[in-house]
């Protein structure tokens, strides 16, 4: 985009989230409001918190902002809403925990304040995102990140080492990193920190495709099987490609150590969040921009399992000013909004339809270097999604970062795989008894 139609984009999207608020405030001042924002530290949040003096301009409300990193602000989140504290009115929350937080009532219902909302346009955000932020026949919060990983690929390695496209399952990944791999080059960068948002999300593409299940048939049959042949195999493998095809320090890495890693050309592929390629190819941090192809992340003999969820806020139950902070939700994740951060910033994990089809968009992230299409890749890794990648239990993140544990137990070299997932399954069982799933 030139600097010329990014100026004109930045004055017409101004106009929009003036006129966005006006239309969700209805008029009304919050004159003496303060709204504070526990959230992550990531592209929205950081291009959102910069956009807030529009809505504070108009409303007379005050945002505040605490920004954490992803499994940290997870953390806080589940310890400020079960503690009932007013401290923040509205939460950053991931589409699997609606079930988690929904029934006790620590977070608002929102369905009537944005179901007949013609100006909020609820019908425009992608379907899968809304039904995960809903439990039983409420929406529980309002997504703005569609997330889920694809595979990046340098196309100019892989055409130098004869191979003629991105592998298409983790067998063939293997024998191409054997292929790329020599002194001054790493295969690959992968996720090693141990929590539901890091290793697990990256792992369980694994799990899933080798055969896999959490349990033994959701939702009639709920006994884990995390450790069943096809999950120990899962994570023998995911560890043996880490220690000896991926970067140093991978045991403890997060997206963040991947993102790095693959600017800086260290690496020749990786399975990493598609909402990072905006990161990934900034002209300003990147080495790779201009070299990378973008595929469908591989699969297994059980089928493809990209990883999906959904990110977003809700209302705390315990804030003290759940209608301003309602209209402040409502106000960031508006068209005018998303549209205005997406074509002005590294961000492009949109939760809006429309905005997906937008030129603006198209032309920022559209990225096709010669090696595939970076928004046809999203979309098609999003349609192999599985909507139960994680489990849509209240215990789905306990019972994540339980095996979470012991997936960099093995990678560390405590215990095998086996020893590892037989532990996990114990403790996931004794959860599950206590959660009435099994007796």
């Amino acid at each position: 985009m030139t600097r010329k139609l990014s100026i004109a984009m930045t004055v017409v999207l101004a106009a929009g989230l003036t006129s966005s608020v006006s239309a969700l405030a209805q008029g009304k001042s919050y004159s003496g409001t303060t709204i504070r924002v526990l959230t992550t530290n990531q592209p929205w949040d950081v291009e959102l918190q910069r956009r807030a003096k529009a809505f504070e301009d108009k409303t007379g409300a005050k945002v505040e902002f605490d920004m954490y990193a992803l499994t940290q602000t997870a953390q806080k989140v589940a310890v400020e809403l079960a503690s009932k504290s007013p401290a923040y009115d509205v939460v950053w929350v991931e589409s699997s925990d609606i079930a988690r937080f929904a029934p006790g009532k620590f977070i608002e219902p929102l369905t009537a304040q944005v179901k007949d909302d013609a100006n909020y346009n609820l019908a425009d955000l992608i379907p899968s995102t809304v039904k995960g932020f809903s439990y039983k026949d409420d929406i529980y919060g309002l997504p703005h990140f569609a997330a889920t990983q694809i595979l990046y690929y340098r196309g100019d390695l892989l055409k130098e080492a004869g191979i003629s496209g991105p592998p298409r399952t983790f067998d063939e990944f293997v024998e191409d990193c054997k292929k790329l791999q020599k002194p001054g080059l790493v295969c690959t960068a992968m996720r090693g920190k141990p929590s539901t948002s890091e290793n697990v999300w990256y792992w369980t593409q694994m799990f899933l495709s080798d055969g896999a299940k959490w349990v033994k048939n959701y939702p009639d049959d709920m006994t884990p099987t995390v450790n069943s042949p096809q999950a120990i195999k899962a994570l023998e493998f995911y560890v043996d490609l880490m220690k000896n095809y991926s970067i140093p320090g991978s045991v403890s890495a997060s997206y963040d150590e991947v993102v790095v890693a693959m600017q800086q050309g260290q690496i020749a592929m990786a399975i990493e969040g598609a909402p990072l390629a905006g990161r990934i190819l900034d002209p300003s941090l990147s080495k790779v921009a201009g070299k990378l192809g973008f595929a469908v992340p591989p699969g297994g003999p059980a089928g493809t399992f990209a990883p999906f969820t959904a990110q977003g806020m809700s209302i705390n139950a315990a804030s003290k000013n759940k209608e301003a902070a309602t209209e402040f939700l409502k106000w960031a994740t508006t068209r005018e909004t998303m549209l205005d951060i997406a074509a002005n910033s590294s961000f492009v994990a949109v939760t809006r339809s429309s905005v997906w089809d937008d030129p603006a968009f198209k032309q920022k992230h559209g990225y096709d270097f010669g090696f595939g299409s970076f928004t046809e890749a999203y979309a098609n890794t999003l349609r192999t999604a599985d909507e139960n990648y994680r489990l849509p239990i209240p215990e789905f993140r306990p019972m994540g970062d339980r095996v979470a544990l012991a997936l960099q137990e093995v990678a560390t070299g405590k215990r095998s795989a086996k020893e590892a997932l037989d532990a996990a399954q114990g403790d996931i069982e004794k959860m599950f008894r206590r959660a009435n799933y099994i007796k």
